[in-house]
């Protein structure tokens, strides 16, 4: 019982508790994703990574999901941002690649949607 405690005081103390926190391990994804994404070479390549894939875009809706208890801030897409917008773009040129993409991206997609009609 003292250890669950322990990992609870811990996780939770790991936990983002602002909303810069939220952007910075929000950017801290959104970088190990592009960088991910730069590794790609092939269509082979790319469905081998689509599970990694997938669990990074969750993750990513996760923050966005926390960022939007926070009063709604907008800024300039940072960087890295634009970096991942580049691989984006430059794997939707493979044959079959942006299918790929869009249906590791569909759960994440869904779970924002989703928190999004709830919210009304």
């Amino acid at each position: 019982m003292r250890r669950f405690f322990a990992y609870f005081i811990l996780l939770a103390g790991c936990a983002p508790s602002t909303f810069e926190d939220l952007r910075y391990e929000g950017e801290a994804e959104t970088r190990k994703l592009a960088s991910e994404l730069k590794t790609i070479e092939s269509k082979e390549d790319l469905y081998r990574s689509l599970p990694r894939l997938k669990k990074r875009y969750n993750k990513i809706a996760d923050l966005l999901i926390e960022a939007r208890k926070f009063e709604e801030r907008e800024g300039e897409p940072s960087a890295v941002s634009e970096e991942l917008f580049a691989e984006l773009a430059r794997l939707y040129e493979i044959p079959g690649g942006r299918e790929a993409i869009e249906s590791c991206q569909s759960e994440a997609i869904r779970r924002l949607d989703h928190r999004d009609r709830s919210a009304f």
